[in-house]
């Protein structure tokens, strides 16, 4: 297995929506395109200002398990979290580790504090980065990678294919094992699942049909919006491991909360959703914690109950974190 510190020494932290855009290339010409072969979702990660106060609020509230600490050469420390439920994806945190460190421009960017990229453990680097090219965008590794190169850890930058959001593809042992959580704390969410991650993006199609062409997975729900001013089209899809959902929402409107946030941040991951096993205790932890939620809805689908909140991202470290609740499976979707 990779160790932490050899996986940290090979990331760069710096990379925000706000640099130069990476050169795209000319789709290859009469080439068929690939699936990059997914093995699994490894982790999530967080950039914030520093870890200490993100690790106690994750694991007060979320019920998160405090893993392997490690520090990069890069300046950047960072540490792992298992979370409860049954998704089998980690979590990470990564934090500057001193006034140097390349992550303040995306901490004081548009887009931090908050999500920072996805890792995705793939059969082959080479192959995936074939499949990048074929699709029109340019491999990265701190720089453009030429064919033959291919490292063993790639990268999707914002701007050269991720659509405002980074991507870290690696190939090997798994990275970060994300064992099984039981949650047994009296005051947490108690969440049962990560359920999906948000892209907020100007088009469902041309991002969905993105994630279906590149990563193989599949479209399960689409919304169309409520008819008002500030509704939002959306498109969810699944990938066949099953571990996580990605949400694409799109404005129907010129006043759409969506539109308002691509004209401040830019195309990125607008917020993370939990299932959580019960909504009076995952309430009643957001209360003995003084955390306060809003967006507070409930409803039914063919007479199943179910129930959302949101948290804002001035408590969770910069992520809008969204948490439902619902009596029988695909009653929310």
């Amino acid at each position: 297995m990779l160790s932490a510190r050899a996986r940290a020494a090979q990331f760069r932290p710096g990379w925000d929506t706000r640099a130069p855009p990476v050169r795209w290339l000319e789709g290859a010409s009469g080439q068929e395109r690939q699936l990059i072969e997914i093995v699994r979702f490894d982790h999530v990660s967080q950039a914030v200002p520093a870890l200490a106060p993100q690790v106690d609020f994750l694991e007060r509230l979320f019920g998160f398990r405090l893993g392997e600490r490690f520090e990069s050469e890069d300046g950047y420390v960072g540490v792992h979290l298992a979370m409860p439920g049954a998704s089998d994806v980690g979590w990470e945190l990564i934090a500057p580790s001193g006034v140097a460190s390349p992550l303040h421009r995306f901490l004081d960017g548009p887009t931090g504090p908050g999500l920072h990229h996805v890792t995705i453990r793939v059969r082959d680097t080479a192959q995936a980065a074939t499949a990048l090219r074929v699709e029109g965008a340019q491999p990265w590794a701190g720089g453009p990678i030429e064919v033959g190169e291919e490292p063993d850890v790639i990268y999707i930058h914002p701007r050269g294919g991720g659509h405002g959001f980074l991507f870290q593809l690696y190939a090997g042992e798994p990275w970060q094992a994300a064992p099984a959580v039981d949650d047994l704390e009296e005051h947490t969410l108690g969440i049962k699942a990560l359920n999906h991650l948000s892209h907020a993006y100007s088009s469902c199609d041309e991002l969905g049909d993105w994630y279906e062409r590149l990563f193989g997975m599949g479209t399960i729900h689409r919304g169309i919006g409520d008819g008002t001013e500030s509704s939002f089209r959306t498109r969810v899809l699944e990938h066949p491991t099953k571990q996580i959902r990605f949400e694409v929402i799109q404005p129907a409107s010129a006043s759409s909360f969506v539109q308002r946030f691509l004209e401040r941040r830019g195309p990125s991951m607008h917020h993370v959703t939990f299932e959580v096993h019960d909504w009076e205790r995952a309430v009643g932890a957001c209360e003995f914690h003084d955390i306060p939620i809003f967006g507070e809805r409930s409803g039914t689908t063919d007479g199943i109950p179910w129930r959302e909140a949101f948290i804002h991202p001035r408590h969770t470290g910069g992520v809008l974190v969204q948490f439902f609740w619902q009596a029988e499976e695909g009653a929310w979707v």
